[in-house]
């Protein structure tokens, strides 16, 4: 049943004949988001425009700090009666940089699927536009 339900997804423009189609499992939602997000990212980065991943980069870097927490709660050299402050303290820099980096994704990111720096032709243009 989901071989049949496999569908090659082609994008719009026929100017490159020579890429492979893109398949998606037409059951599974995720599979299509994803297509369409790549479909979009290839578009988009093809105009000129530039990934801006700072954004990303400061999520893996607040996460990777959230992860080095929760390894050093785990692996304190004392038993638990000794270790009660730092592993208290811990888990409240686990929860606090975990609601930050939701409070970050959405408020800041709200499911964009990309983030590019303005074109630098846009900029000149409107500058001698007005000029």
């Amino acid at each position: 049943m989901q071989e049949m339900a496999k569908s090659d997804v082609t994008s719009s423009s026929s100017s490159s004949p020579s890429k492979k189609p893109k398949k998606a499992n037409l059951l599974d939602h995720h599979s299509i988001k994803n297509l369409l997000d790549e479909s979009v990212t290839e578009i988009v980065t093809s105009r000129g425009y530039k990934e801006n991943v700072r954004m990303s980069n400061a999520r893996l870097l607040m996460g990777t700090i959230i992860i080095a927490i929760a390894l050093f709660a785990q692996f304190y050299k004392k038993k638990f009666p000794e270790n009660r402050n730092i592993l208290i303290g811990c888990i409240v820099a686990y929860v606090v940089l975990n609601g930050l980096l939701q409070l970050i994704i959405y408020t800041k990111e709200k499911n964009a699927i990309l983030f590019t720096y303005p074109l630098a032709v846009s900029f000149f243009f409107f500058l001698s536009f007005f000029s």
